[in-house]
């Protein structure tokens, strides 16, 4: 008899998330959770102490998302793991409609996710997808408020909420660890397909996604996830495409952002200059493999 409170770890990596983590802790407290803290934080370790099935990971160094996740899932028992973002709102029932849909055809679907709505309950999207249309066959779309009832086939699901079984994870080699932050998603989910697995999104399972809430935001975070963003762009960019165009990419892109900064300081648009900025600095960072250097300064 398989049950969620048996069959599924929940998996969470968290940076100064405290109040998301009490947010979520009367459901924490019913499955086995694997929390793992890149942000070294006590107040955390005080929350979840008395509560014996959450197995807590303070981590001394910031390992990125990918690399916590792997070392959480490392730890893990149980035959699925349910990887969730700590600004995702946690509920029991659609945590039970993920796992039912999982097992109507556990051999072939490789990540379940679910659809994710604002704090006011409206549709967000959640990555690209592929569905199959009776009159006009496969069509791609975005998620949004228009997308069918039915489980849909999907091309890419936001990492803040995956439903996998654990021996597949694995057998992917995990999350890339190239990728210290965003596009880990993008290649997991490219990793599945190449395995022949489905990615689907379920849309009557519902979770609110506090998108951001977990980062403490300021001029200087603002300035450092734009880089690392760029930077991870880069690096997926490389591994699913020809050197020769990547260099063609990373060009086009260094020229089209310095004329950028250059028109927007003319008709004074400081802050789409600074933008613009960033994202030549990420350029440089990436081809000097500096950002490295940069990551190690800011600790992360």
């Amino acid at each position: 008899m398989t049950s969620i409170y048996e069959d599924i770890t929940l998996i969470i990596v968290t940076y100064r998330s405290e109040k998301l983590i009490q947010k979520n802790i009367e459901i924490l407290k019913k499955f086995p959770t694997i929390i793992v803290d890149n942000s070294n934080s006590k107040e955390l370790e005080k929350i979840i102490f008395n509560y014996k099935n959450i197995d807590f990971i303070r981590s001394s160094i910031n390992l990125g998302y990918g690399a916590a996740n792997n070392l959480a899932i490392s730890r893990a028992t149980t035959p699925f793991i349910l990887i969730v973002n700590p600004d995702i709102l946690i509920n029991e029932d659609s945590i039970n409609d993920l796992f039912k849909n999982f097992l109507n055809d556990p051999e072939n679907i490789g990540i379940l996710g679910p659809s994710l709505y604002d704090q006011n309950m409206n549709r967000r999207t959640n990555g690209t997808i592929s569905y199959l249309d009776h009159l006009d066959g496969v069509k791609v779309s975005n998620l949004s408020n228009n997308i069918p009832s039915y489980n849909t086939c999907c091309k890419f699901l936001m990492g803040c909420c995956y439903l996998m079984r654990r021996d597949f994870f694995n057998s992917l080699g995990g999350f890339e660890k190239k990728f210290f932050m965003y596009f880990e998603d993008n290649d997991l989910c490219d990793r599945t397909l190449i395995k022949g697995k489905y990615i689907m999104e379920v849309p009557s399972s519902k979770f609110i996604h506090l998108e951001n809430a977990s980062s403490k935001k300021n001029f200087f975070t603002d300035t450092k996830l734009s880089i690392i963003h760029k930077v991870s762009s880069y690096i997926y960019f490389k591994k699913n495409s020809d050197v020769r165009y990547l260099i063609f990419h990373v060009f086009k892109n260094f020229i089209d952002y310095f004329q950028r900064i250059i028109i927007n300081l003319i008709i004074f648009k400081p802050k789409k200059s600074y933008k613009n900025f960033l994202r030549l600095i990420s350029i440089i960072l990436y081809i000097t493999m500096l950002y490295k250097v940069v990551y190690k300064i800011w600790n992360i």
